[in-house]
């Protein structure tokens, strides 16, 4: 069997119209590349035709993984890790609001050993946004960071940019204890990054918010909150062990 260097991992909730497309983009910047990759796409139970267009485009280097019910963008990573193969991997969102390019750096970093778990971050002044998050959204984030860094320990400036890098061994041990299926579930990976002792490393990236965005702001800040004590508790009584 041939050893696989990336892994690409591409968590899909109801993302029909876009998925196809954004694949082939992943999988024509991979192609370019000399060493062995693979695409895993997680799906959390989509109600769309997400399933049929993935399975359409008849790529053996696309491997389609999930179950049949929403979980949650956790359950989706979660999934797609253990079914993940390569020496590194990365998840980046099916909508590319990082551009794909920063595979690049991000797998650089990583080969290097200059870290175990590399991070985007949109919020140092080399990043760029070039089309930003409407103000209320932006400014609950902000404030989610600050209460997130409070709580967790973690001195990141960005918890929940969607493109994450990894070593293979550092994943598995983080998504086996993974217990936050939906919005702090980013909070939980870096918690247990550092709990573990990884080194994380923040990479600034270029990034465009997303128009049609599924998040209902009221239901994501009051779960976040209550996700956030529950990283806690789980440490406090062990479950992390």
């Amino acid at each position: 069997m041939t050893k696989t260097h990336l892994t690409v991992l591409v968590p899909c909730y109801n993302e029909g119209k876009i998925i196809k497309e954004n694949l082939l983009e992943i999988t024509s910047f991979l192609s370019k590349k000399k060493y062995t990759w693979e695409v895993v796409v997680s799906d959390d139970g989509s109600k769309d035709n997400s399933f049929t267009e993935v399975k359409s485009l008849n790529d053996p280097k696309i491997k389609l993984v999930g179950y049949k019910d929403n979980k949650g963008k956790g359950g989706a990573l979660k999934e797609g890790v253990k079914n993940s193969f390569g020496d590194y991997i990365i998840f980046m969102d099916a909508d590319l609001s990082v551009p794909v390019n920063a595979i690049d750096e991000f797998l650089e970093k990583l080969e290097r050993g200059d870290s175990d778990v590399a991070i985007g971050t949109r919020k140092i002044k080399t990043a760029k946004v070039l089309v930003h998050q409407p103000w209320l959204r932006e400014n609950l984030g902000k404030g989610f960071t600050l209460i997130t860094r409070f709580i967790t320990g973690v001195p990141v400036s960005d918890f929940t940019c969607g493109f994450k890098g990894f070593t293979n061994e550092t994943a598995k041990k983080i998504f086996e204890n993974l217990r936050i299926m939906r919005w702090a579930y980013d909070a939980e990976i870096l918690y247990l990054a550092k709990k573990f002792g990884y080194r994380i490393l923040e990479i600034p990236v270029t990034w465009t918010n997303r128009k049609d965005t599924r998040v209902q702001l009221g239901n994501a800040v009051a779960t976040s909150l209550t996700d956030l004590v529950r990283i806690k508790l789980n440490d406090w009584s062990g479950k992390y062990e």
